[in-house]
């Protein structure tokens, strides 16, 4: 073996044992269960939750440029629109959501709420 093939193969093993600690490293990191509530009005965050730091319930009116209302209630781990001056109140209708991926829409006052996280439940494998 000459000395430029044992430079290219002490490279290569040295990159593969960099991209195996990078990857264990971000798997580790993404582990974590925390689920964070994001809510937006009009396509701006104004808020965003650690669903898992909520200790007790929490109640919160966020309100529209036309004084139009929506009642969130959070619970440790859980949130939903409690109440709306909404029309149709789907939005009300919906209930909680708690898992990552989840999100409950007011489409009269543009309010968005969304769960992100990491999705720990399976919805389908392919083979």
């Amino acid at each position: 073996m000459k000395k430029g093939d044992k430079v290219v193969a002490i490279l290569i093993i040295f990159l593969v044992l960099i991209s195996g600690i990078g990857t264990f490293i971000y798997k580790q990191h993404i582990k974590s269960n925390h689920n964070f509530a994001v809510i937006k009005m009009d396509g701006k965050i104004i808020q965003t939750i650690d669903l898992n730091a909520v200790k007790s319930q929490k109640e919160w009116n966020i309100y529209t440029k036309t004084g139009d209302y929506n009642l969130i209630e959070i619970l440790p781990g859980k949130i939903r629109i409690k109440d709306s001056d909404c029309p149709d109140k789907i939005c009300v209708k919906e209930g909680w959501i708690s898992q990552a991926g989840q999100i409950l829409v007011c489409l009269p006052h543009k309010l968005i709420i969304k769960i992100n996280g990491k999705n720990n439940t399976v919805d389908s494998v392919l083979n």
